[in-house]
């Protein structure tokens, strides 16, 4: 009985152990030489480290194992084998329930669990206090930069030409509002941040009430180029007891008259609020048909809109200059690419556009430097307005370091009104005149990545708008510079202080104009190496090296009188010069007829000249033969980073039509031509004009494609010194005999 009690007892315990899993698992072997058993037990895998966490809000990442880890006596760490679910909203505060996991070989899964807590923490207790005293007001806009908590507060906007990122409120133009414009603040206290939107409603400018006075001006022509006559009165409206003077559009046009030609414009009313000026051009075609072109454009004084069908409308009706630039040119053929309807939008930019009647007179008014910027710009001629009189100057005046034309401009700007402040309303006229004047007269409008030049002007806005006059004038200084073009520059400064000039330093350039100017500066040490110095008077008018066989003529710049210089120079060359290198490592440009004059002497073949207009996608190829006689020589034409816009162009022509070789260093660029504006302050500033210089290339499918040569041109032959006479014949042989 007892033997019997035993093995039941024994029976029992084993069918319990296998029959119950408590964690482990026995494995038991009977040999057949003894009557011994060896047990082994497969324990499960074991969690250490879990608890439950409080985690701050807001907090940017969390690591949910941190400290947890997990064995197994057989398989050993097995912790970066556990599976974790349940995700944690660091951004809510609230409970979040973790269940981890893990299994061995064996099959054990073991499961654990926690919870984390999201915690509103001290920092950021401080931080929700000082959002929820932000209070914007957009009649009085304050953006803080810190809470009475501590927040330390940063802020962007989406529409930074309405509100800046500093908060200074810029009304959108007349029929553009309301805009909502969306104030981000990232708030910082501590170790906590957060953004915050906040919304603010910024209503319209309103139309203007109408004139409130009438002055008469005298008119007084300066010009060289063109024979404009003075005139005794003209007038001028104000509105609403204002400082930003209006005249009337067929005023203005006959004003200008011997700049442009007047007589074959013609202004007509249309319905109640609509003004048609329209002009017809009659030309011999290169088959000699006679050809006409019209061209047009619509003034909406309701919609305040001014649309062209093309913008050849704005110099079309240009006058023959005094000059003749285009001296021993014959255009005789040309390819055009037509241009696009163009609306420009004035009610946007803050002008009003006005009809008004006086008696039996009506006037279909315009702001006075909207109307020059519209029908003077295009033709190198402006009307300048000091406040008491008026001046017709043209841009080669304006250009020009001549100590006359520098009386002249000091002149101009020398009226009563230099003793007074600039008033608000001109500040604002100023401000929208520049973002109305990038945004459709820029050619290099399309290399910026945004929807209208507000959103570059905008930095400067506070300081055009608040500042003192000096701080007024160096804002629009530095405007012209953060263009980073060597096209654009500032002039002068208004007639609301004395007339003054401001000094630039290397700091007030960007990079690509300070890579210009290390180049220019390496320029001058080379050739002052060479030659003792680097004035037109230093460097000679020609060299003959390479036994006479190659002859360097040297151009530092292009004016009128440079075709006939370069003739004469050819002709004093001695019969055993086979090669002629047309220096223009040294050349920044100048006039573009010089150019095409020029080639007439290095080639009887067309001379193609493509340029491109990007505010309505025109461009234009002129095929051009000139009445000159070529010299029948070898030619090159010597490069460095200083050859730029009208050097620029006549190396780009030359190496595209293969009339010479291209030695030295890549040009510096510069496709642009150059025009003046003027401020309603009296600012003048040049900048790049929508007559981009270009060459043609053929894409994928043959076609024509303009491509601006504003990134300069690429050598044939690479020169690492440009002045160096001994590298030039290797490079010059390299060419002529390429291995």
């Amino acid at each position: 009985m007892k033997k019997l009690f035993m093995l039941f007892f024994a029976l029992l315990l084993f069918f319990g152990l296998v029959g119950c899993d408590l964690g482990k698992t026995t494995t038991t072997t009977t040999t057949s030489t003894t009557s011994s058993e060896v047990t082994t037990v497969d324990y499960a895998p074991v969690f250490s480290g879990v608890q439950d966490v409080s985690v701050i809000h807001g907090v940017e990442t969390i690591n949910l194992l941190e400290g947890v880890s997990v064995t197994d006596s057989e398989d050993g760490d097995l912790t970066s084998n556990i599976l974790v679910e349940g995700e944690v909203d660091l951004t809510t505060a609230g409970d979040y329930p973790i269940v981890i996991s893990v299994t061995d070989t064996a099959g054990h899964n073991v499961i654990a669990n926690f919870t984390v807590s999201v915690v509103i923490g001290p920092d950021e207790v401080k931080a929700l206090q000082d959002i929820a005293s932000v209070q914007l007001d957009v009649d009085n806009l304050a953006l803080p930069l810190s809470g009475a908590n501590g927040s330390k507060i940063t802020w962007k906007t989406n529409r930074p030409d309405v509100i800046t990122k500093k908060g200074y409120v810029i009304q959108p133009g007349i029929g553009y509002g309301p805009v909502t414009v969306t104030l981000t603040a990232k708030f910082v206290n501590g170790t906590f941040s957060t953004y915050v939107p906040f919304e603010v409603v910024v209503q319209g400018r309103e139309e203007v009430n109408g004139v409130t006075s009438v002055v008469e001006v005298p008119f007084e022509g300066t010009s060289e180029e063109y024979v404009v006559p003075s005139q005794d009165a003209v007038k001028l409206f104000y509105m609403d007891n204002g400082n930003l003077p209006y005249i009337d559009i067929q005023t203005f046009i006959n004003l200008i008259s011997g700049a442009i030609q007047s007589d074959i414009i013609e202004v007509t009313p249309v319905g109640e609020d609509g003004l048609s000026v329209v002009y017809t051009v009659e030309y011999e075609d290169f088959d000699g048909s006679i050809v006409s072109e019209t061209y047009s454009a619509y003034i909406d004084f309701t919609l305040n809109t001014f649309t062209v069908n093309t913008f050849d409308f704005f110099e079309n009706y240009v006058a023959d200059t005094t000059s003749d630039y285009g001296e021993g040119l014959n255009y005789v053929d040309a390819a055009y690419v037509d241009g696009n309807e163009v609306t420009i939008p004035l009610g946007y930019y803050n002008f009003d556009l006005v009809i008004y009647n006086d008696g039996e007179t009506t006037y279909y008014l315009m702001p006075f430097h909207v109307t020059d910027l519209l029908f003077a710009g295009g033709v190198y001629y402006d009307v300048y307005y000091n406040g008491e009189k008026l001046w017709g100057i043209d841009t080669f005046s304006i250009s020009s370091s001549d100590e006359a034309d520098i009386a002249l401009q000091e002149q101009i700007r020398t009226s009563s009104l230099n003793s007074l402040t600039v008033p608000t309303d001109i500040r604002w006229a100023s401000y929208n005149f520049l973002a109305l004047t990038m945004d459709y007269f820029y050619g290099l409008r399309n290399t910026y990545d945004v929807s209208s030049f507000y959103e570059i002007l905008s930095a400067q806005a506070q300081n055009l708008l608040t500042y003192s006059d000096t701080g007024f004038y160096r804002a629009i200084f530095e405007v012209a510079y953060e263009m980073d073009d060597l096209h654009t520059s500032h002039v002068f400064t208004g007639y609301y202080e004395e007339p003054f000039d401001i000094t630039l330093y290397q700091s007030d350039l960007g990079s690509k104009t300070m890579t210009f100017y290390n180049g220019f500066w390496g320029m001058q040490d080379l050739l002052t190496t060479k030659f003792g110095g680097y004035s037109d008077s230093d460097i000679p008018e020609y060299r003959v090296i390479d036994d006479g066989k190659t002859a360097i003529i040297y151009i530092t710049g292009f004016t009128i009188d440079t075709p006939d210089a370069f003739k004469a120079t050819l002709d004093k060359l001695p019969e055993t010069v086979l090669n002629v290198v047309i220096d223009l490592s040294f050349n920044t440009g100048g006039n573009v007829g010089a150019v095409l004059r020029i080639f007439g002497y290095m080639t009887d073949e067309p001379i193609q000249y493509h340029s491109q207009n990007p505010a309505d996608g025109s461009a234009v190829t002129y095929f051009i033969e000139s009445d000159y006689v070529p010299y029948d020589y070898n030619w090159f034409i010597l490069t460095s980073s200083v050859t730029f816009s009208a050097a620029n162009l006549m190396t780009s022509m030359a190496k595209e039509l293969g009339i010479a070789t291209i030695l030295g260093k890549n040009s510096s660029g510069g496709a642009s031509s150059i025009g003046a504006i003027y401020t309603p302050d009296g600012s003048c500033l040049l900048i790049s004009t929508n007559n981009v210089l270009s060459t043609v290339v053929k894409d994928e499918n043959g076609n024509d494609v303009y491509v601006s040569v504003e990134d300069g041109v690429t050598v044939d032959y690479f020169m690492y010194n440009v002045t160096d006479d001994a590298l030039l014949i290797e490079k010059i042989n390299l060419a002529q005999n390429p291995a």
